[in-house]
């Protein structure tokens, strides 16, 4: 759903709009970094087209040591792959990201140190993947804590914010988008399921009854499984902590594109995810500028 954020960014460009600094949380905060570091939107729109389903298999490697679904090592290595040993002192456009200490509950906000320890450790979903080690510090997904950081772009600096909001909605009708739209998630089930074809039969049985992300049911509709579990509960405690935040915030415009319908793993979707960005901030160009003359 964060894919959106390049569609805004794209817009933003085109109107000339002067970004001075950026705040980012999760996956805002990898697209934030990237612009801070210079990547222009059609830089980022060819990275994200370039991912296919099946180069997440690559990159998510099942973890087997208890605290998460999936590694974050690869996905580490890709981040510096684009932005190699940045700092966030380095970079072209002041940054800063949100983080969650795990054990104190704290909001940790960084403003300097290396930058893809720093946006590893703000895109940790708690249970999906493992909580980064910073200092002495264990810290996981910033939305725990502040979904999408007004507060710290004014405290970087900016009279105004341009906030956008992907968060998942509370209560949103599950979506089947049809076979041409499946998630990643379905399409690693598939995968995994006929490479088992000629594993011992325990050991396929075995796989069938592992509660995986995104498994389907054979019916039309399927339970919810471990991922879902929690990232609809983290969705409920995001939607919560953001309508209190937006009221402290100082000035500010928020786009919500309409991307709720998409899963975390949903990158063969990049496209439409990209466009809807740019779809809704354009609808909304009148309020924009309205926004703009107001300050």
């Amino acid at each position: 759903r964060g894919l959106s954020h390049i569609g805004v960014l794209r817009w933003l460009r085109e109107q000339d709009v002067e970004i001075s600094c950026i705040a980012g949380t999760s996956i805002g905060s990898i697209i934030g970094a990237l612009a801070a570091a210079g990547y222009t939107p059609e830089q980022m729109e060819e990275i994200a087209l370039s991912i296919k389903w099946t180069d997440l298999v690559r990159y998510l490697r099942f973890s087997f040591g208890g605290s998460s679904i999936f590694e974050w090592k690869r996905i580490e290595e890709f981040l510096r792959e684009q932005l190699g040993d940045r700092t966030i002192k380095d970079l072209d456009i002041p940054f800063a990201c949100v983080s969650t200490d795990i054990d104190s509950g704290e909001e940790i906000v960084f403003h300097e140190g290396d930058l893809v320890s720093a946006i590893s450790a703000s895109s940790a979903i708690a249970g999906v993947f493992p909580p980064v080690r910073y200092e002495d510090r264990l810290l996981l997904d910033g939305e725990l804590v502040n979904p999408v950081p007004l507060d710290v772009a004014c405290d970087l600096g900016a009279d105004m914010v341009i906030g956008v909001n992907v968060c998942r909605p509370l209560y949103m009708k599950r979506v089947s988008h049809g076979e041409e739209h499946r998630s990643f998630v379905a399409k690693l089930d598939d995968w995994v399921k006929t490479g088992l074809e000629k594993a011992p039969k325990r050991v396929a049985d075995l796989y069938d009854k592992l509660p995986l992300p995104g498994k389907h049911d054979s019916g039309t509709s399927r339970p919810r499984m471990l991922y879902d579990v929690v990232a609809d509960s983290i969705s409920i405690l995001s939607s919560k902590i953001f309508a209190v935040k937006r009221l402290e915030a100082g000035p500010h415009f928020i786009i919500e594109p309409r991307v709720g319908w998409y899963r975390s793993f949903d990158f063969d979707n990049a496209g439409e995810i990209i466009n809807l960005g740019y779809l809704e901030i354009d609808s909304l160009r009148d309020e924009f500028y309205d926004f703009l003359n107001l300050w």
